[in-house]
């Protein structure tokens, strides 16, 4: 019995595995941050979509947003959409900072925790890279100029793939 409790408990513990490159991106439905009609996952299905989430106290996220922005608009014509998921835990912080650092793409608000736990988000800022087909194929955790290149370089490949 006892090593049945024990084998249940570490079940139990185990947390759960954050999303990885090659698994579907979780099934979502979020708040835009200026309010209107949800956002989906399920619904970008077609688009390569960048899922960014963000919070105005993470610094590497304020350096990240500019240029997400830009290459958001320079690869919207092509099928290509962010989202970026806010963690900040009062929107007031998140309007300073969007005051300071404008960004064109899709904003939301994860008040609720519901989307960082579906990802199992481990840090901020964190960044997947979803394909056509709704399936995760990059993961970035943090932000700097190498990633802003790789990230680059990974959404001409996926926005070249036929649909």
């Amino acid at each position: 019995m006892r090593r049945f409790l024990a084998a249940l408990a570490i079940i139990v513990c185990v947390p759960a595995a954050a999303v990885e490159a090659g698994a579907p991106a979780p099934a979502l439905s979020m708040t835009p941050l200026e309010g209107g009609a949800p956002v989906t996952i399920a619904g970008l299905k077609g688009s390569v979509v960048y899922v960014d989430f963000w919070a105005s106290w993470c610094p590497p996220c304020t350096r990240s947003m500019p240029v997400l922005d830009e290459l958001y608009k320079r690869n919207k014509p092509r099928g290509f959409v962010v989202v970026g998921i806010n963690k900040d835990a009062s929107l007031a912080d998140a309007h300073k900072l969007l005051a300071r650092i404008p960004v064109t793409f899709v904003l939301v608000q994860d008040g609720s925790d519901a989307a960082a736990k579906a990802f199992d988000v481990k840090g901020m800022p964190s960044g997947y890279l979803v394909d056509r087909k709704g399936v995760v194929r990059y993961v970035h955790r943090g932000f700097n100029a190498e990633h802003a290149a790789a990230i680059e370089k990974e959404i001409d490949s996926l926005l070249k793939e036929p649909s």
